[in-house]
């Protein structure tokens, strides 16, 4: 009654993270993102398999400091490494294949939201790109930021897992993420702007309300976005409670008699925010 679930992600230097980032940081955002896709599916993570794409400026400290912080992450997530490569590349990267397991019937994907079904998310949003900002100015009593140590919500996902109707990791940005439900599910939403959770970093951000719309664009939250039906929302509050999490209702999902699946972000008057871009594009 089980299905394994597989994932993988590559992280490559000057793009998923900076030129000059040290081993600890390269390895947490690593295993960090693509645990995150796990979590999305309600899984149990078990092992993984780790690509390392060697470039000439990585040596002994890099790697002393990557071998720490991964095993340090295995051991919280409670997953095994199994093995991988090593290569040379004149672009170094680092890509890591995560394995999983989870109920058949209670999984998760972007493709089961309905009209009428609440959209919800978790924890905060903005705080990947405030991160980012700020990477390489801070003192060291700052701690490690959500950029440099991303957390996949694996216990929230698990506990989601026959809950939510849809759900999609936050990465490339909420706005994107949310359309890739949309167009998943073949259905749109209505998402008020001011109802999506910013810590108090954010907040100050988005004081300008032109910068709102980079928070809500800017990615590496690696929050849950889900929808859910109205019949499992009282389920909400006692997974927050457990998990320590908070999860804000944000919108909800209609019909899209014109196939215009996206979703719409409203702000306090009822007009619709235009993004410059919703998100990171790959490609």
């Amino acid at each position: 009654g089980f299905h394994g679930v597989v994932s993988t992600d590559a992280l490559v230097s000057g793009v998923h993270f900076p030129c000059d980032a040290t081993g600890d940081i390269v390895a947490r955002r690593a295993l960090g993102s693509a645990l995150s896709d796990l979590a999305a599916m309600g899984a149990t993570p078990t092992g993984c398999l780790l690509t390392w794409g060697i470039g000439p400026d990585w040596g002994n400290t890099f790697f002393t400091r990557f071998v720490e912080a991964f095993k340090a992450d295995l051991n919280t997530y409670k997953v095994d490494l199994w093995g991988g490569d090593t290569v040379r590349a004149a672009t170094p990267f680092i890509s890591v294949c995560v394995h999983g397991f989870g109920r058949r019937s209670d999984l998760l994907s972007r493709s089961g939201a309905q009209a009428g079904d609440a959209v919800y998310v978790s924890g905060t949003i903005g705080d990947g790109f405030l991160g980012l900002q700020a990477y390489g100015t801070k003192t060291g009593g700052d701690g490690v930021s959500a950029f440099e140590a991303p957390v996949p919500q694996l216990a929230l996902g698990q506990a989601l897992a026959g809950v939510a109707s849809a759900c999609i990791d936050v990465s490339d940005g909420l706005a994107a993420d949310l359309d890739h439900i949309c167009r998943a599910s073949q259905i749109a939403m209505e998402v008020e702007a001011m109802a999506v959770p910013l810590s108090a970093a954010g907040a100050a951000y988005a004081q300008d309300p032109g910068q709102l719309g980079i928070l809500l664009t800017g990615g590496d939250d690696y929050q849950l976005a889900f929808t859910v039906k109205p019949e499992n929302e009282p389920k909400l509050k006692d997974i927050g409670r457990i998990g320590n999490v908070a999860l804000a209702r944000i919108g909800a999902v209609s019909q899209s008699p014109e196939k215009h699946y996206t979703a719409r972000f409203m702000d306090a008057n009822g007009a619709e925010i235009v993004f410059e871009n919703r998100g990171y594009t790959h490609l």
